[in-house]
């Protein structure tokens, strides 16, 4: 690497953190904690990709799930010292989501969700997810209750608006499964595989009512 490129990192680097301490100080008990969790793992990283880059044969095809484990780790580690955090239950919960441990994911939505602390859209969105992805044996609430409760908190919702078309569509409740996906693909930010998804569903249930 060249000087400049030194300099430019520095700067960058003072830029960032700057940054990162104006918003962590803004950040309040188990919140600030977990935050400072994983940008420790992040800046340790991204200081060992630098470094490494620079002195050793650098493999371009380098897997970043290592890395990715190690945050998992660290979360993992954090709940069980902090098991009342439901704000880094719910990090977790939507990290088991993504990589697809919908068993885990549903779980932890689910502690989260009959908790004391207030139902958010994320949470109840997210709780929808995870049991249709996991399909429970036994469901202790009505998903229809729980799409009616995100649509209410956030009523052009996408995922809640998809979801709840589903649901409503295995009822048998096909006006309303129109309705819903009626109202999903007028977004116009929703994503061109979503819409082609929401089209081929409302085809079908126009097919199906004729």
């Amino acid at each position: 690497m060249t000087t400049e490129q030194y300099v430019f990192i520095g700067i960058a680097s003072i830029l960032m953190t700057w940054g990162i301490a104006s918003f962590i100080r803004t950040l309040q008990g188990s919140g600030k904690q977990l935050m400072m969790v994983l940008l420790s793992i992040g800046m340790f990283s991204s200081f060992y990709y630098f470094n490494y880059t620079n002195i050793s044969n650098y493999d371009p095809n380098y897997n970043v799930d290592n890395d990715i484990d190690k945050v998992f780790q660290a979360l993992e580690k954090y709940l069980i010292n902090n098991p009342e955090d439901m704000n880094a239950k719910k990090v977790f919960a939507e990290y088991n989501l993504q990589i697809g441990n919908y068993n885990e994911a549903y779980q932890y939505y689910e502690e989260i969700y009959t908790s004391n602390i207030p139902k958010d859209i994320e949470v109840i969105v997210g709780l929808i997810e995870s049991t249709l992805l996991s399909r429970p044996d036994i469901i202790s609430y009505d998903l229809n209750d729980l799409i009616n409760q995100s649509l209410k908190i956030e009523p052009l919702n996408q995922k809640a608006l998809w979801f709840g078309g589903l649901i409503a569509r295995a009822s048998g409740n096909f006006e309303l499964a129109k309705e819903r996906w009626s109202l999903l693909i007028e977004d116009p930010e929703l994503p061109i595989d979503m819409q082609q998804a929401v089209n081929e569903q409302l085809v079908l249930i126009n097919s199906i009512k004729e």
